[in-house]
C-alpha cells in the first residue's frame, strides 16, 4: 500500500504549476470516493468514466457523478458543482489521475471498499502534510482528535462542530457512540465541506453541514448541543468583530476585537445543553491571555464553574504552525465544589519528522483515564509534580485566572538516592586521581626526553 501511496503523490505532483498545492486534494480525493460509491453500488458509473478518461468532456462528467451521488452538497447555498470543470485541467492530466485510481488492486484485499475508504483517510492527512501552513486549516492530526474525542467519550445525543473542516472529529467520535450520535457542523470553505461529506460517506455516517463564517453567520442559532468538539482557527484576527450585533446572545464576557479565540468559546458554550459538555483545541496563548476581554471572558468562565480539565499538548502538533496548543473541557453541570484537573503533556510527544510530534496511543490512554478516574470521582493520586494537579476554582481565579497547566503542576521531582550518588562521586574521584598520576608520569617521561 505505502509503494502506492508514494505513487499517487507523484502523479498529483503533475498538478504543480496547473493548481496550487492546497487544492490537489479537491481533484485527487473525489476520484477515489466515485470509485469507492461504484463499488460499494456494484454498478457500472466507475467503468463508464475510466472508458472517457480521455473524452474532452471528462471534466463535465465528473462533476455531474459527484452531483449525482452527493445531492446534500448540491443543495447547499453555494453548490459547488463544477469542481473538473473550473479547474482547467488538461485532460491528460485527468486521465491519468483516474487510470492511477483505476489501478488499485482491490482482488487480493478482503476488504475492497474499506480499503478504498482507508485511502481517502490516509490521503486528507498526507496532503495536509504537503501543503505546510494551509493544511492545518482544514485538518486536525489523528493523535490530536483521538485523544480529545477520548477524553470527551461522546456516547449519545447530538454533536456539533462549528468549524468542522473535513470532518475529522465526526468520524472519531463515531468510534464511541456507535449508532447513538447525530453530527451537524459548520465550515465556511465550500470545497472543504465536499470532502466532509465523502468523508461521513465513506465511514457510514449521515452529517449535516452548513456553508459560512461560524462567528458573524450562525447557521444553527437555536441549536443546543449534547456535545461541542471542535478545533477552530487559532489566534483569527481582524475577523470581522464589528459586524457583530450588540445584543449577540451568544456573548456572556467580552469580545476581543483583534482575537477571535474568546468568541469561538462562547460560541461553543451557548451551544451547549444544560448538561452538554464541549472539548476543543485553542492556543497556550489563550489561557494566560492577559488582554481585558480574554480575561474578562476566562473569568466568566470560571465563576459560572463549567472550566473541569486543561491538557497542554506538546511542541509541534499542529502541521505548518509552531502556535504551542492545548484542550480544554467544559461541563456545563458540574457541582458547586468540582475542582480542576490540569494535565501538563508537553513533555509527550513523539517526532514523526523535524517539523511535527504525535502522542502515542499508550499516553493518549493514560491522559484519558486520568481524566475519567476524574470525572468518576475515584480517590486516586491527582496531584503529580510535573505532570497533573487539581485545584480549586477559587484558587485560579485568585492567581489571576490563568489557564497553563504548567503553572501548577510545576516541574517534575527528581529522587536522588544520596547513598548511590556519593558512592558514584567517591568512583569518580578515584579514576580522575588514577588519571592526574598518569598524566603527572607522561609528562615526567616527556619532559627527560626533551632534556
Amino acid at each position: 500500500m505505502i509503494s502506492y501511496e508514494n505513487e499517487l503523490f507523484k502523479t498529483a505532483n503533475k498538478l504543480r504549476g496547473k493548481i496550487p498545492p492546497s487544492d490537489y486534494k479537491f481533484y485527487v480525493l473525489p476520484l477515489v470516493f466515485i470509485r469507492y460509491m461504484s463499488e460499494k453500488k456494484n454498478d457500472s458509473a466507475w467503468a463508464g468514466i475510466v472508458a472517457k478518461s480521455g473524452d474532452e468532456k471528462i471534466s463535465s462528467i465528473l462533476d455531474a457523478e459527484l452531483v449525482k451521488i452527493l445531492p446534500q452538497f448540491s443543495n447547499m447555498t453555494n453548490p459547488y458543482e463544477d469542481i473538473y470543470t473550473n479547474s482547467n485541467l488538461p485532460v491528460r492530466t485527468i486521465k491519468d489521475l483516474i487510470n492511477l485510481i483505476n489501478d488499485i488492486d482491490l482482488k487480493s484485499s478482503t476488504g475492497k471498499i474499506d480499503y478504498l475508504g482507508q485511502i481517502y483517510e490516509y490521503f486528507i492527512g498526507n496532503f495536509a502534510a504537503t501543503e505546510g501552513n494551509r493544511g492545518g486549516e482544514f485538518f486536525t492530526p489523528p493523535s490530536v482528535v483521538n485523544l480529545l474525542v477520548n477524553m470527551l467519550n461522546p456516547q449519545e445525543g447530538l454533536v456539533y462542530d462549528p468549524a468542522c473542516g473535513t470532518g475529522g472529529m465526526f468520524i472519531q467520535s463515531s468510534k464511541y457512540g456507535e449508532s447513538n450520535l447525530k453530527f451537524l457542523g459548520q465550515e465556511q470553505n465550500c470545497k472543504t465541506i465536499l470532502l466532509a461529506y465523502m468523508n461521513g460517506v465513506l465511514h457510514g455516517l449521515d452529517i449535516e453541514i452548513k456553508n459560512g463564517d461560524t462567528l458573524l453567520n450562525d447557521c444553527f442559532p437555536d441549536l443546543k448541543a449534547d456535545y461541542v468538539i471542535s478545533n477552530p482557527p487559532f489566534n483569527m484576527k481582524e475577523w470581522g468583530a464589528e459586524q457583530l450585533d450588540s445584543e449577540d446572545p451568544r456573548i456572556f464576557g467580552m469580545v476581543n476585537k483583534n482575537n477571535a479565540n474568546y468568541m469561538w468559546i462562547q460560541h461553543f458554550i451557548y451551544h451547549l445543553k444544560p448538561n452538554g459538555k464541549a472539548g476543543f483545541v485553542i492556543s497556550n496563548g489563550a489561557l494566560t491571555s492577559s488582554n481585558e476581554a480574554d480575561l474578562f471572558t476566562r473569568k466568566r468562565m470560571l465563576e459560572k464553574n463549567i472550566i473541569d480539565c486543561v491538557v497542554q499538548l506538546p511542541d509541534k502538533m499542529f502541521i505548518g504552525t509552531a502556535i504551542p496548543s492545548a484542550l480544554i473541557f467544559l461541563d456545563m453541570d458540574r457541582n458547586e465544589d468540582d475542582k480542576i484537573l490540569f494535565i501538563d503533556a508537553s513533555k509527550f510527544g513523539e517526532n514523526v519528522s523535524k517539523t511535527q510530534k504525535v502522542i502515542s496511543e499508550d499516553n493518549i490512554e493514560r491522559i484519558s483515564k486520568l481524566y475519567r478516574l476524574f470525572k468518576e470521582k475515584k480517590r486516586v493520586k491527582y496531584n503529580v509534580k510535573g505532570y497533573s494537579w487539581v485545584t480549586d476554582v477559587k484558587e485560579v481565579i485568585k492567581d489571576g485566572c490563568k489557564l497553563m497547566p504548567s503553572i501548577y503542576t510545576g516541574v517534575e521531582e527528581t529522587i536522588i538516592n544520596q547513598k548511590e550518588n556519593d558512592a558514584e562521586i567517591k568512583l569518580l574521584k578515584v579514576k580522575l586521581s588514577e588519571q592526574i598520576k598518569k598524566s603527572n608520569s607522561l609528562a615526567n617521561m616527556l619532559l627527560k626526553g626533551l632534556s
